[in-house]
């Protein structure tokens, strides 16, 4: 009995830990023109680490599909790998997201309400476009910036920011030219994701339950 108490007490002081523990991600999004690379790094201390960099996107006209190049980099060694995503596949993934959906009420308020608990700072956005005349390119840089604002606005409406948002649109005159340089960090706790799966978990087990009893009641227990 003495060995399970302190079995128990070591797993609830795991639970506690974890469930305090703040995940850090680091999101890097860099376009120029026909090359494109994605980075995302996962933190939490000093010792849990993972890298997730998409260095190479393409799009292959002939079977409509995107193919990616993936490299994994954690504590436990690194991998690469490449996938073929076709559009149908996304169709497919959004089908199944949907009927989720369906299954889980007030779904939005749940995660609108996680998503003002993440933290979200050093936002950089900065932009420089060229359709290959002066007048044009001023015309997109506003777009462009139009476009920012409507953006951050959102950004803000769903996360919490912790600084204002450094952000740029540059014209290029000198030709055709297309240029995005992203950035930000996001922290959270670890114990408010798992309340919003135990809360995702609770609301589908409500409505499975409440669409069995209607099933059942409009075939009579059949």
């Amino acid at each position: 009995m003495v060995w399970v108490a302190i079995f128990i007490g070591i797993l609830l002081i795991l639970l506690i830990v974890i469930s305090i523990s703040t995940i850090h991600i680091s999101i890097y999004f860099v376009h120029r023109n026909d090359n494109s690379n994605i980075q995302v790094n996962f933190k939490m201390y000093r010792f849990l680490k993972y890298k997730l960099n998409v260095p190479l996107i393409m799009v292959d006209a002939k079977d409509h599909s995107v193919k990616i190049r993936e490299e994994k980099q954690s504590t436990l060694g690194q991998k690469k790998e490449k996938k073929k995503i076709t559009f149908s596949q996304i169709k497919k993934q959004y089908r199944s997201f949907n009927q989720m959906l369906k299954h889980i009420n007030h779904f939005y308020q749940i995660l609108a309400a996680f998503l003002k608990k993440m933290r979200v700072k050093k936002v950089e956005w900065h932009s420089a476009i060229g359709l290959g005349e002066a007048s044009s390119s001023a015309i997109a840089a506003g777009t462009v910036w139009g476009f920012k604002g409507i953006a951050i606005q959102v950004l803000n409406a769903f996360f919490k920011l912790e600084e204002s948002p450094n952000i740029s649109v540059v014209p290029v005159f000198q030709g055709m030219h297309s240029e995005t340089r992203f950035s930000c960090m996001i922290s959270f706790k670890i114990g408010h994701a798992i309340v919003v799966m135990l809360k995702i978990l609770k609301s589908w087990r409500i409505v499975s339950r409440s669409t069995k009893l209607n099933s059942e009641y409009m075939t009579g227990g059949m």
